[in-house]
């Protein structure tokens, strides 16, 4: 009997076997969770499952004699097969599989593209995967970002992320240097299909720029990873009163140590903003004031870059870029005003036209060098970019009393305004493992930084029939140069992961009004800490509490004196005392099953740099400025939800909860002033007919303070899209429908002091738009690491020509 079962046991052997292998990601580093199936090659059918260890390895058991193919899958992992394998008598050891993020892979003449989800939520950061969006299909940068999660914009382009203004924004790690109307000018003409990512940072560690009170915002590009060749156009054509047509073309290529790529990018973009400004004032007069300004820029993009392996640990690389980008604006401003029992006493007409060529350059050289020790790397980014511009401007302001009987001689301004930044910067990183769960990372950064405006302003003098220059002209200078140095350790024990930082940061600056004759010169040494701690309960319960000091600098734009017209009674104008604001940021998350993320936030920032509001009650006189007026605290407190409900549809919700706080004076009155506020962003996405998907999405945000003195009423917008694919994968049709009940629409006000002022302003946001996009390949899929360049602060608080 005994030797029966032995013999049993032999035969059973002897037709069932084992296959066993490990995953990692483009870098080698083990993949843990990977789901691992073995399919039958006749049928696809599935025979076996496994799931990778910590190690990223699994073994598939009790197999019986056939043939398959292995499949592995991960979440923002491109799906990978194995090769054909024939199971007998022995084990079989599968060569290492490596898993690229996002790519497609070719696969004996099938390709077989990753099903991202809309958002990620990892540790440190959540990711926008912006293709998995049919919304987002013909749609701008600017479009994209302002529907990600815990994102507002304000009427003048300022970001907000979690109710926080202040973030940094950079492009494939590399700081963009604009604020305000110019960050959304270059937002505008950057077409959403040239995104791979949004990533959002609400604690960047010590080895980022700290510059940003409330995080960083990085949008990737799509770069391939594909050996061979390989490409895509996309063509769009948006309608909304005005017409719109993002377009964009990408190719690269990798063979043997060389590693190219490049984009393409031309957007023609139309638009109107509509503003309406109701001000009373205190001896019961008010003014009526109606601004319509249409607009249009023709935007052209281009990068190149090129990666070169000199051997198995050194790497190094070059990119270009450039943008030229005309813009033409026309606006027409009606002021009425009445008197104290209703009646129109004045009528102020202004016609105001700024054409601009606004032009811009970079380039970055890179070194990436792998050292004797596993992991232990140096790299070194050495980057310079130039923005430029020349706005052409004319204001033309006529009067007319009730009758409409024009009252004096007109104001004619006019002005052609050159405007040249300049940004150097250089950096160096260290990276050292310690030990098998330590890690070591030190580096340091130097960047100087030129501006240089000139508003060479002239009004018309009637009396000498002749051009003359204007109270409002002025030369402004500005200079700054920021030494940096950081050193970041962390280490996993156990269900502990720890780390810590410092980052030391030196600045000098130097601001000269030429005009004025003054000069105002800052230097200060700030230490900004960080401080993070990670516990892995188990495997569905993961914490983590971190720590963050940093810093917001004045946008280089604030700090020009420059008056910035919308008619003779009604400007904006730079402050060049501003000072920075600094923040304190603490952060305690919970994620449970890597789906549902729920964060504390508790946020203190001093000396806020925040719009002030200042009114003439003789001239009647408005202008906007910015000012160091206060304290912020910020409490709040966000839930995120992304996950399938069914195989064909995937929800991905987003709700922030916020206390702001803020205590100050402002025009010499004192400010305290409390609002709680909240935010919600959905997405509901269906997949159907295996080419057929569709999306709705919005976000709401309620009544909220912004900015300490502007009050904004309830807003939100509700979104439609619709995808196809065709020509075998390779193509998508796009279908979106932005707006449609055009709900996004600002209204707002603020009553303070003697400032009684309503607010309301409407875009060209209802519109429709159809995307195509043709993919091209040949070659096989590899993983590379992006590279950031040593342009991580500055880039943000540029401030250009505006529209």
């Amino acid at each position: 009997m005994i030797v029966a079962v032995f013999m049993a046991a032999i035969a059973q052997a002897q037709t069932t076997a084992r296959i066993s292998g490990s995953v990692s990601d483009g870098d080698g580093k083990a993949l843990q969770a990977v789901t691992v199936s073995l399919l039958r090659a006749k049928d696809s059918s599935l025979a076996k499952l496994a799931v990778t260890d910590k190690n990223g390895q699994y073994e598939l058991v009790n197999i019986k004699a056939g043939k398959y193919f292995v499949s592995y899958t991960s979440v923002g992992f491109t799906k990978a097969f194995s090769a054909p394998v024939e199971v007998g008598e022995t084990a079989i050891e599968v060569p290492v599989i490596k898993l690229a993020a996002g790519a497609a892979t070719n696969m004996a003449g099938v390709t077989v593209v990753s099903r991202r989800p809309l958002v990620e939520t990892k540790i440190d950061r959540m990711v926008v995967n912006v293709d998995a969006s049919p919304t987002n299909a013909g749609n701008t940068a600017l479009d994209v970002l302002e529907k990600s999660p815990g994102i507002s914009i304000d009427r003048d382009g300022n970001i907000s992320l979690k109710g926080k203004a202040g973030v940094i924004i950079l492009v494939d790690g590399k700081q963009t240097y604009l604020s305000g109307q110019d960050l959304a000018n270059y937002l505008r003409n950057l077409p959403a299909n040239q995104l791979d990512q949004i990533e959002l940072m609400t604690q960047p560690s010590s080895k980022y720029d700290a510059s940003g009170n409330s995080g960083v915002i990085n949008f990737r590009t799509k770069k391939s990873t594909a050996k061979g060749y390989n490409g895509s156009v996309t063509l769009s054509y948006v309608q909304g009163k005005y017409p719109k047509s993002p377009n964009s073309f990408n190719f690269n290529y990798r063979k043997g140590r060389v590693n190219m790529f490049s984009n393409l990018s031309y957007a023609y973009w139309e638009g109107f903003s509509a503003m309406k400004l109701d001000r009373r004032f205190r001896d019961s007069t008010a003014r009526f004031q109606e601004s319509n300004m249409h607009f249009s820029s023709h935007g052209l993009n281009a990068r190149f870059g090129l990666d070169y392996s000199i051997d198995k640990k050194t790497s190094v690389g070059f990119n270009l870029n450039g943008s030229y980008n005309p813009r033409h604006g026309r606006g027409v401003t009606t002021a009425n005003t009445f008197d104290k029992n209703g009646m129109l006493t004045s009528i102020d007409e202004a016609l105001t036209v700024n054409d601009d060529d606004w032009k811009s350059y970079g380039a970055n050289v890179n070194l990436r060098k792998s050292l004797k020790k596993a992991g232990q790397e140096l790299s070194a980014d050495a980057d310079y970019i130039r923005y430029s511009t020349k706005s052409d401007q004319v204001s033309d302001n006529y009067s007319f009393n009730s009758l409409k009987v024009q009252t004096g001689n007109p104001y004619l301004l006019r002005g052609l305004l050159p405007q040249n930044i300049n940004i150097y910067s250089a950096k160096l990183d260290y990276t050292l493992p310690l030990t098998k769960d330590a890690k070591l990372e030190a580096g340091a950064k130097s960047s100087y930084v030129k501006t240089d405006n000139n508003a060479p302003y002239e009004f018309y003098d009637f009396t000498k029939s002749a051009w003359a220059t204007d109270s409002s002209a002025d030369h402004f200078v500005y200079e700054e140069n920021i030494n940096a140095a950081y050193v970041n350790v962390n280490r996993q024990y156990k269900k502990w992961g720890i780390q810590g930082g410092v980052r030391m940061e030196h600045t000098h600056s130097i601001a000269t009004s030429i005009k004025m004759m003054t000069k105002t010169q800052k230097d200060y040494v700030q230490l900004f800490p960080t401080a993070y701690a990670s516990y892995k309960m188990n495997e569905k319960n993961t914490f983590v509490l971190s720590y963050g000091r940093r810093v917001d600098r004045p946008n280089y734009q604030d700090l020009n004196p420059f008056r910035r017209i919308l008619d003779r009674k009604t400007y904006q104008q730079g402050n060049p005392y501003l000072t920075p604001q600094f923040t304190h940021n603490v952060e305690l998350s919970h994620n449970y099953r890597g789906s549902l993320n729920t964060t504390l936030n508790y946020t203190y920032t001093t000396d806020i740099i925040n719009d002030v509001i200042k009114q003439n009650e003789v001239t009647k006189e408005t202008f906007q400025t910015k000012e160091n007026i206060a304290t912020r605290r910020n409490i709040g407190v966000a839930v995120s939800y992304n996950a399938p409900v069914t195989k064909w549809w995937t929800t991905s919700l987003y709700v922030n909860v916020f206390n702001n706080y803020f205590e100050g004076v402002i025009n010499g009155q004192p400010l305290s002033v409390s609002a709680t506020s909240g935010m919600a962003n959905m997405s509901q996405q269906f997949r159907f007919a295996k080419t057929w998907n569709a999306e709705v999405n919005g976000w709401f945000r309620s009544k909220a303070q912004e900015a300490g003195l502007i009050v904004a009423r309830p807003m939100g917008v509700v979104s439609f899209g619709f995808g196809k694919q065709i020509i075998k994968g390779k193509g998508t049709l796009k279908l979106n429908i932005s707006d449609p009940f055009y709900l996004q629409k600002f209204r707002g006000y603020t009553k303070f002091d003697n400032i009684d002022l309503q607010i309301s302003g409407r875009n060209d946001t209802r519109r429709v738009g159809l995307n195509f996009s043709y993919r091209f390949a040949k070659g096989q899929n590899v993983q590379q690491k992006k590279k950031a360049g040593s342009s991580q602060d500055e880039q943000n608080r540029v401030g250009g020509g505006q529209q």
